[in-house]
């Protein structure tokens, strides 16, 4: 029991920190630059990766007069499933409001480990593309 809560904690931590690296990367440019022109738009720099998933979602479900037309099943829980899963993940920025203690923890923790959460960050935006040209190919290959 304990090894399987290990192993789902350990992969949220993960999912986490690839979140958190984005987020504390650009709060430092930004706080470096005289100008604090990307204050704002820190939050949608950092979920870049899920709106690519969900605008590739609504695109490969779009049907040729523009509009979402899901017939069968397997198309709607694909469809409703990874939409929710991309809103879920867009929630994670919205709890970093400490930025320094997240700067001081995401510089630790790259210092420590430096190759793994660049592969870590580089694998998520592969599989987010993955995920992508998968719906796209499910949802033009096998229409309903």
């Amino acid at each position: 029991m304990t090894n399987s809560r290990n192993v789902f904690c350990r992969f949220f931590r993960t999912v986490v920190m690839v979140h958190k690296i984005p987020h504390a990367r650009l709060t430092e440019w930004n706080d470096k630059r005289k100008h604090k022109a990307l204050a704002s738009g820190i939050y949608l720099l950092s979920i870049l990766p899920e709106l690519l998933l969900l605008n590739g979602t609504l695109f490969a479900a779009a049907g040729q007069d523009g509009y979402v037309h899901l017939e069968s099943g397997w198309q709607k829980a694909v469809f409703y499933g990874v939409s929710a899963l991309a809103v879920l993940l867009m929630i994670i920025p919205l709890g970093f409001s400490n930025d320094k203690k997240i700067g001081k923890e995401v510089r630790q923790e790259l210092r420590e480990r430096p190759r793994y959460w660049k592969r870590a960050v580089a694998v998520y935006w592969a599989a987010v593309v993955a995920a992508v040209v998968a719906m796209n190919v499910m949802f033009s290959c096998f229409p309903a």
